[in-house]
């Protein structure tokens, strides 16, 4: 008995999914690699295996963002990418009101006035800035790659921007520790050198986007992470 006939674009399909799935490969029409998800079935007990790849695309975004961007982000949720950047965006407006807060600035009696609710109101700051900020980010990010020719959707141009603030988020964590048991004013040396690292991985995501033009990419990220780091000065100091 002969079975039905698969039509050849069918079985194309399914072999090129396959391929997809089984060996991390990007699809070419996501050439950044992170609007195909490859999340798991549910029943096949490869759940537990999420909060790893999270924690490794972390890490990836810090030492090598175009590894991460060649696939990793692909299980990596909108929600847990802006946590990541809200974070960064917390503990860095968290270091800016200790330090101001332990060098009395006139600038922000407030702040002096009401002691750490003053820091604390300032690094819940810091968190809505990191997520509608950096989301707002994202959309700028995507309409300025649109006229170039980019055609990764809005969703997963926010996700790459957002976790591209990995680098800050690490920076930040060691900015508190620092400034918390040594007594440092670590604004500068931690929370703004990590906002400046973050650029290479925005680098990275806007010249994959851009199919590797590497002036534009790094003009665009100049601007867009320059606004990032004038809102917080405007804002935090």
């Amino acid at each position: 008995m002969i079975g039905r006939a698969v039509e050849p674009n069918a079985l194309n399909r399914r072999v090129f999914a396959k391929t997809i799935g089984d060996s991390g490969m990007v699809d070419p029409g996501d050439p950044v690699g992170i609007a195909t998800s490859n999340n798991p079935d549910p029943s096949s007990g490869a759940r537990p295996r999420a909060g790893l790849d999270r924690v490794r695309s972390l890490f990836l975004m810090f030492v090598n963002p175009g590894a991460a961007l060649k696939g990793a982000l692909a299980d990596v949720s909108p929600k847990f990418a802006l946590t990541v950047s809200g974070a960064a965006f917390g503990l860095l407006f968290l270091q800016t009101g200790l330090d101001l807060l332990r060098i009395g600035s006139p600038t922000f009696p407030l702040l002096a006035a009401s002691g750490l609710l003053g820091v604390i109101g300032l690094c819940l700051l810091g968190i809505l800035y990191g997520t509608l900020g950096v989301s707002l980010l994202g959309t700028l990010a995507f309409a300025a790659t649109r006229p170039f020719g980019a055609t990764l959707p809005l969703g997963p141009t926010v996700r790459a921007i957002a976790l591209g603030y990995s680098p800050a988020l690490f920076y930040a964590l060691f900015g508190v520790a620092a400034n918390l048991l040594l007594g440092w004013n670590t604004t500068v040396a931690f929370g703004v050198t990590g906002l400046l690292w973050a650029l290479g991985p925005m680098i990275a995501t806007l010249r994959s986007m851009l199919g590797g033009q590497p002036y534009l990419s790094v003009i665009l990220a100049t601007l867009l992470g320059g606004f990032m780091l004038f809102g917080w000065a405007f804002l935090g100091t």
